[in-house]
This record gives structure tokens, C-alpha cells and sequence, in this order.
């Protein structure tokens, strides 16, 4: 009986593990979000389970030889057909790929876990939470890819929000770090130096200076 309550074990945990990464891919509004990685976990661990211990009533007939890495050896090719629905190619572009292989790799966490691996299967799904959230690739952009510093000097009518509708606009487009400096006054004319940083996938300079022209108390921009 507790040898069977052990077993439960390893499948009621390989489920947590996956519902763990799952999570991380609902967060993200991917196609395979919580339900799919806990039951691949679960299965996974429940297969090898199977593999391991499901045929031990008969090991002790004669002539009865037994592989139990058999059922393993399909877990692992099985989980491609899963894999492969959630890979959409969309305009020349693919999508789900990560997701395709963090189902693969979630079966393979299922499979240790299963197999008793308590420790390996663990520090796995770790491994893959860190992978999949610090690696993707607006974390990477927004925090390790240098931003392109940008200038603009805009001139317009002076007004006490003519500051705060130019920050906005920046802000929209995704630049930090903005600064002004007011070079010149001319009577209701102001003339402004707009500094700021911008990350390069978001920025689309044309775009910026003709939503700054479009600003009711800006005259030029350049």
C-alpha cells in the first residue's frame, strides 16, 4: 500500500511541476497552458510507472524477458504529435516553437519524476521556468539589449502641457529615460531639446516625428 501511495506521489507531483511551467505559458496566452502540461506530466510519470512496475506479476513465468524501456522509448516520440500542435506558421513566420519544446521537456520531467528522480525532475522544471521567462525575448530586449539614444528638437507654441503631451507620445513609443532642455524663448515660441532612449524593435523614427507633428502646438520637429 505505501509503495502505491509513492507512486500517486510521482504522479501528483510531476502534475504540480507542470501546471508550474503551464502557467508561465498561460501567462504568456500561449496555446498550451495549464490543463495541457499537467496531464503531459502526469502521463509521462504514469507510463513510466507502468514501464517499470506494470509487469512485474508475470517477470517470474519462464521464457518471459521484459524491456521497460519500451513504453519510455514511445512516451518520448508520442510527445511530438502534441508538440506539433501548438506550432502555428503564420505570413512565412513560426510560432509555438518554445512551447513545442517546453511540452517535450515537461514530458521528460514527468518521465523522471516518475522513475523515482524526485531531485533531477525538480531542479529541471526550475531550470525551465528560468529559461523560459528570463530568455524571452522582450526580458531580452528591455534589460540586455543596449537602447539607441535618440534626439529631437521640436519647435512649438508654449503652453503649460506642451511637456507632458510630447512625454506621453515618447512613452507610447516605448522610449525611457526622457529629458528636456529648453534652448531658446521666443516670446510664445519655444524651442526644445528632447533626448530619451529607445529600444530598437519598437522604435520607428518616421513614425515618432509624425506623431509629434501632429501635436495641435507643435510647428516643426526634426
Amino acid at each position: 500500500m505505501l509503495f502505491q501511495l509513492d507512486l500517486f506521489f510521482r504522479i501528483f507531483l510531476s502534475a504540480l511541476c507542470g501546471s508550474i511551467i503551464g502557467y508561465e505559458r498561460a501567462q504568456r496566452l500561449k496555446a498550451a497552458g495549464v490543463r495541457t502540461h499537467i496531464l503531459v506530466a502526469a502521463a509521462s510519470a504514469l507510463f513510466i510507472i507502468i514501464s517499470k512496475y506494470g509487469f512485474n506479476d508475470i517477470l517470474n513465468q519462464s521464457n518471459i524477458e521484459l524491456d521497460p524501456s519500451r513504453v519510455a522509448a514511445q512516451v518520448v516520440s508520442g510527445i511530438s504529435f502534441i508538440g506539433a500542435g501548438t506550432i502555428l506558421i503564420k505570413n512565412q513566420n513560426i510560432n509555438g516553437l518554445t512551447t513545442a519544446a517546453g511540452l517535450w521537456m515537461t514530458s521528460g520531467i514527468g518521465m523522471a519524476l516518475g522513475s523515482g528522480l524526485y531531485f533531477i525532475g525538480t531542479i529541471t522544471t526550475i531550470l525551465i521556468l528560468i529559461i523560459q521567462y528570463f530568455l524571452r525575448e522582450n526580458f531580452l530586449y528591455q534589460n540586455f539589449i543596449k537602447k539607441e539614444t535618440i534626439t529631437i528638437n521640436i519647435e512649438a507654441t508654449y503652453s503649460s502641457h506642451i511637456k507632458r503631451d510630447i512625454r506621453q507620445i515618447l512613452a507610447d513609443y516605448n522610449i525611457k529615460d526622457i529629458s528636456f532642455y529648453v534652448y531658446k524663448i521666443d516670446r510664445t515660441i519655444i524651442y526644445l531639446n528632447v533626448t530619451g532612449k529607445a529600444v530598437s524593435k519598437d522604435y520607428n523614427n518616421n513614425e515618432l516625428l509624425e506623431k509629434l507633428f501632429s501635436l495641435n502646438d507643435v510647428k516643426a520637429v526634426n
